[in-house]
């Protein structure tokens, strides 16, 4: 499963993501990241903090309220 992306999310409080290429925006209400496959994912939410940053992978703690893929073509 090379460049595979793998996203768990927990409740609406944890968010975990192996695959992430680079962080392209965060703030503690606001996350976009590239994944190795190409996916751009959008996370939305408050209190949003990186709990665990290592090779390829993220682990997103808060309150998220809003998780949205978009496609290598830039299609939601």
């Amino acid at each position: 499963m090379d460049n595979t992306s793998q996203l768990v999310i927990c409740s609406n409080t944890y968010l975990e993501l192996e695959g992430t290429k680079r962080i392209m925006e965060y703030n503690d209400i606001y996350l976009k990241i590239k994944t190795t496959d190409g996916l751009i994912l959008e996370i939305w939410g408050s209190g949003l903090m990186l709990s665990d940053y290592n090779t390829g992978g993220i682990a997103v703690r808060g309150e998220i309220s809003s998780v949205e893929f978009t496609g290598k073509g830039g299609r939601k």
